[in-house]
């Protein structure tokens, strides 16, 4: 993703605000919009089940084509502007580190890891996270979720992935 940018808005309407963004009047100016997801999985009784959820409620991520024609069009799109409660929309240039992290995991929708804790480290063996052990800090095995703290350029975040830990030792 090269030329990128972020979008805040109110997280309430993004999905709304999302697909107004991928309609054919933004399609000259943007190359692609998306909303940062993870897939995690949710004990229902004896049943695991997959979700999407989102990491980061209220931004919509955004590859650009041409910068001025897509402000253009936005200040002319009232139903945008409406879904944002008639607040002031955010546009953020992404900064190179920004673009590296999310070129790292390679999708939008980013997949679970799995891996083993030895001798009181995490050693993830599948999945995105492999290769990013030093990032987590926390892991809950019952909710099979790990959490890291990232700095964005336009905002510091905790982040939760869906991680699984099989084995245990000490």
């Amino acid at each position: 993703m090269e030329n990128g940018f972020v979008l805040q808005i109110d997280y309430k309407n993004e999905n709304k605000i999302l697909d107004i963004l991928n309609s054919d009047l933004f399609n000259d100016c943007l190359k692609r919009s998306f909303i940062l997801r993870r897939k995690q999985l949710k004990n229902y009784g004896k049943d695991w089940k997959l979700y999407e959820v989102d990491i980061i409620k209220g931004y919509i991520f955004m590859e650009m084509i041409d910068l001025d024609l897509f402000k253009k069009k936005l200040s002319k799109c009232k139903e945008i502007f409406e879904l944002n409660n008639h607040n002031k929309i955010r546009l953020v240039k992404l900064q190179k580190h920004d673009l590296g992290f999310l070129n790292k995991f390679n999708s939008t929708v980013i997949d679970n890891s799995t891996g083993d804790i030895e001798n009181g480290k995490i050693v993830v063996k599948e999945g995105p996270l492999i290769g990013k052990e030093d990032l987590i800090r926390k892991v809950d095995r019952h909710k099979r979720l790990a959490f890291f703290n990232y700095k964005f350029s336009f905002d510091n975040y905790d982040i939760c992935l869906g991680l699984e830990i099989k084995n245990k030792t000490v």
